[in-house]
């Protein structure tokens, strides 16, 4: 390695590698299709609820406190490895340049959610307001408070107290969203005045991160963070041999397991079960879909139809991410010596994974029910079960024998 700009180009190749690698396995052609028919349910439901907006719908407060949570989540990628801290240690004098190409990368890498939330909120602040000049000039503010945000956090990570990086997110988390609001609202002396408050906050933590070294733990474990949310994504689609796994107890969530009877037919049930109860993944991943279909069912105005299309692509989605619970236990010997045949392990699976996408179809069915009459409702709910049924007993099953296949 000649210097450092060599050593960020091989990090930035075998990063770039790395993520394409993962995303021809989670951009497969059967998510790819339903996500382009719920991109297409959902801009025509969308543009439905915008005709439907009241005057003094508060479009600005809205659109703040999202961009302002967007913003404090800029941060520096450095692809810094755990070793080092052993190894570029004696260099860090010489780091200088090889940080300044990951701040470039960095900003360049965060702009594309702040883009494509840009643009799917235009029209809503364009339905209130019917401004374009102004939503023009806010997305300029964003890219200066990209950068702003980024530097601020970077500057944080000098800090002596741990406690620091907690209150800074929570206070620049305020101003950003105070001055986006002042900004949408057009009033150019209050959003200067925040301006102000912001540049002073950066000048704060730039005044006690002035000689100090790198905090090189800090980084790594950030770093190590960053690459294992990443993982955590890809391994919904297929293993990922660098994922570090963890669980969380949810005892409050025991009485479902209590309810799996008793009797070596029901262990994969039961590990399969307690797996996705205490995974830091699966129950998750049924919770979000789960709860944004349903704010989305419950509030945006939609025929039967487009209720029964959202509802099925939800239950695909969160099956399809689901599917490879199935090879949770894989890389453990302990349940090879269990006396059950193999293929019970298939039918537990497929009877669970069943039961969870019922649980989510009867949910986001009992939203339907309180908008619509009961037998739209009903309606749903059955093309609901129907499609549970179809997708579980073709797709998940042809899933998995492929899996083990390949």
């Amino acid at each position: 390695m000649k210097n450092v700009l060599d050593l960020w180009g091989a990090r930035l190749e075998e990063h770039i590698k790395e993520i394409r690698s993962y995303l021809k396995y989670m951009l497969n052609d059967h998510l790819l299709i339903v996500m382009i028919f719920l991109l297409a349910g959902g801009a025509l439901g969308y543009q439905s609820w915008l005709k439907q907006l009241p005057d003094d719908f508060p479009a600005e407060i809205i659109i703040s406190i999202v961009f302002g949570a967007l913003l404090i989540f800029s941060s520096v990628r450095t692809l810094f490895k755990e070793a080092d801290l052993v190894f570029l240690l004696p260099l860090e004098k010489e780091m200088e340049k090889y940080l300044k190409k990951a701040k470039q990368f960095s900003y360049f890498q965060s702009l594309l959610p702040l883009i494509i939330v840009y643009l799917l909120l235009g029209p809503l602040y364009l339905a209130v307001s019917n401004d374009g000049m102004v939503y023009m000039y806010t997305g300029i503010l964003l890219l200066i408070l990209n950068y702003v945000n980024m530097e601020c956090d970077w500057y944080v990570y000098f800090s002596q107290e741990n406690s620091s990086a907690l209150w800074d997110r929570a206070v620049r988390f305020a101003l950003n969203t105070v001055l986006l609001f002042f900004a949408l609202s057009q009033m150019p002396v209050y959003a200067l005045i925040v301006a102000v408050l912001i540049a002073l906050f950066v000048l704060y933590f730039k005044r006690i991160s002035k000689g100090k070294g790198l905090k090189w733990d800090r980084l790594i474990r950030s770093e190590n963070r960053k690459k294992q949310s990443f993982y955590r994504l890809a391994n919904l689609f297929t293993d990922v041999p660098k994922l570090k796994k963890e669980a969380h107890r949810r005892a409050y969530l025991d009485w479902i397991l209590n309810t799996i009877r008793y009797g070596k037919e029901h262990v994969y049930m039961y590990m399969f079960a307690r797996a996705f109860i205490r995974g830091t993944d699966y129950l998750g991943i049924f919770f979000r879909l789960t709860v944004i279909s349903g704010l989305i069912l419950g509030f945006v105005e939609m025929s039967v139809t487009g209720a029964v299309l959202l509802t099925a692509g939800t239950i695909f989605l969160t099956g399809v991410q689901l599917i490879v619970l199935v090879r949770h236990f894989d890389m453990l010997s302990v349940p090879d010596l269990y006396p059950v045949a193999e293929e019970s392990k298939s039918k537990s699976f497929l009877a669970l994974l069943r039961n969870i996408l019922f649980v989510q179809g009867l949910i986001l069915g009992a939203v339907l029910l309180m908008k619509m009459e009961w037998i739209e409702g009903a309606a749903a709910i059955g093309g609901g079960i129907v499609f549970v049924l179809i997708f579980v007993n073709a797709y998940a099953r042809k899933r998995m024998d492929k899996m083990y296949r390949g």
